[in-house]
């Protein structure tokens, strides 16, 4: 069964439901224990009748059959044996019936054990017990009968009893089970509604927490790390548009002026050479920057999952040395490569992790000063491929390490900008590091330089 309709309603129709069975069940078995019970109270009754009649019989041995007859006929009205009594002989004679049954007969069939039936004669409903025994050498049957009318009467009156009762009392658990349902819930509703007036204008709006420990409490609570999670996206995203659109407005605003600048009048070649190699370099840079921006954005969204297969990360390694030696050359900084000789095989993405590498060289030679050094070292150290990028450069002050993996974060904004950095390498540093389960970090000191460490997982035959 499916309830429709609001929770609450759906609470009260399966209380209902449950204490609807509840008390069928209490009902019906109240009804048949009832029964059961008057049906032994009366067979009790007529147990004790049979008794009493075989004892008075014992008593009477003197007499004759008439004295027996006679004086059953004075017992009888007096109580003993009950109101409803039949006595025969060994034949099955009638020699005494109590004059209340009227001519019923209730010989049914002479037993030496007490037989117990129901019998309906003369417009009754009787419940007999018969019984034969044997009294100095006489053979009675003994017969005695209930009627059963003023028992009925009571059950029937039972039955409407129950039948008044149950509903009542199912009307009133109904709406006790309303009432209880609509305080429990009562927190849901303040809930919904302050859910509803949470806008993108008022981000720091939080839902009330009920002050019991109970699943409400635990579900407001949650829905809350659930809002400060969503919060810290949206200022993230914000963010992320507002430092995009800075970043992309500089080299686009520098090729518009660039090429309006040439157009004013009548250039001579070497100055068009000029103005076009200043829209050339901007227009790698923006180029580069927009790639980086779209590969963070299918990084948030998930979809840029290309699959792992074995990679050899001294190869690897040995050809971003390479690159890097050429972007070190002009600063005449020297690069030191210390590479594994064996392979150190990961499962990864070859192209990210080729990234990674020249990201952090790249980020190493940009921030070194005229004759430093930038060290590369790779070696597998237990279940891990190490990686360590060391540099002589500026280094980085303790302040600002908290925050060298946001995006379009730089700790020397003018010197960046002219080394063609947009402050978005570690963070795409990292993200491809923690896509392969590592872990990434970087210790610094001002004037002491940097050092960038990542740890990778081997692949599981080589660890």
């Amino acid at each position: 069964m499916k309830f429709q309709g609001s929770l609450r309603f759906r609470i009260t129709a399966w209380y209902f439901a449950t204490v609807a069975g509840l008390l069928a069940v209490f009902g019906l078995g109240a009804w048949f224990a009832m029964r059961v019970s008057v049906v032994r109270a009366v067979d009790r009754t007529l147990r004790m009748r049979v008794a009493g009649v075989y004892g008075f019989l014992k008593d009477q041995t003197s007499g004759g059959r008439d004295d027996v007859i006679e004086e059953l006929s004075e017992q009888s009205l007096l109580g003993r044996g009950g109101p409803l009594l039949e006595l025969r002989d060994q034949a099955g004679t009638l020699l005494f019936r109590s004059p209340a049954l009227r001519g019923i007969s209730m010989q049914t069939g002479a037993s030496e054990r007490l037989r117990i039936a129901d019998l309906s004669a003369g417009g009754l409903a009787l419940r007999t017990a018969s019984e034969r025994i044997t009294v100095n050498g006489h053979t009675y049957t003994i017969g005695v009968a209930e009627v059963l009318d003023p028992y009925r009467q009571s059950m029937r009156q039972f039955g409407v009893a129950l039948l008044i009762s149950a509903p009542l009392a199912l009307l009133f658990a109904s709406l006790a089970g309303f009432w209880m349902s609509s305080r429990a819930l009562s927190p849901v509703d303040r809930i919904t509604r302050e859910a509803r007036s949470i806008r993108v204008g008022n981000p720091a709006r939080r839902l009330p927490v009920p002050p019991a420990e109970d699943e409400i409490h635990r579900l407001a609570a949650t829905l809350n790390e659930m809002l400060d999670r969503i919060d810290r996206e949206v200022q993230r995203m914000m963010q992320f548009t507002a430092d995009a659109s800075h970043e992309l407005r500089a080299p686009l605003a520098l090729i518009h002026t660039a090429a309006e600048f040439s157009l004013r009048r009548a250039r001579t070649h070497d100055e068009v050479l000029v103005a076009m190699r200043k829209i050339l370099r901007e227009s790698e840079r923006t180029a580069h920057l927009v790639d980086d921006l779209l590969l963070l954005a299918r990084a948030d969204s998930g979809t840029d999952e290309a699959p792992f297969a074995p990679t050899d990360l001294s190869a690897l390694a040995s050809d971003a040395a390479e690159q890097a030696a050429l972007l070190a050359e002009p600063k005449h900084i020297a690069l030191q490569a210390e590479i594994a000789p064996a392979p150190v095989m990961v499962d990864g993405d070859e192209e990210a992790l080729s990234r990674l590498l020249l990201i952090l060289l790249d980020n190493a030679v940009k921030y070194t000063d005229q004759g430093g050094q930038v060290t590369l070292k790779l070696r597998a150290a237990g279940a891990h491929a190490e990686v360590l990028v060391s540099d002589t450069g500026v280094g980085i002050a303790e302040a600002d390490l908290a925050h060298i993996f946001d995006r379009f974060w730089r700790a020397d904004k003018v010197r960046s900008r002219e080394a063609g950095g947009a402050g978005l390498g570690l963070s795409i540093g990292r993200w491809i590091v923690e896509r392969h389960r590592g872990d990434i970090r970087v210790t610094s000191s001002p004037g002491r330089g940097s050092q960038a460490f990542v740890r990778l997982p081997l692949r599981a035959s080589q660890s």
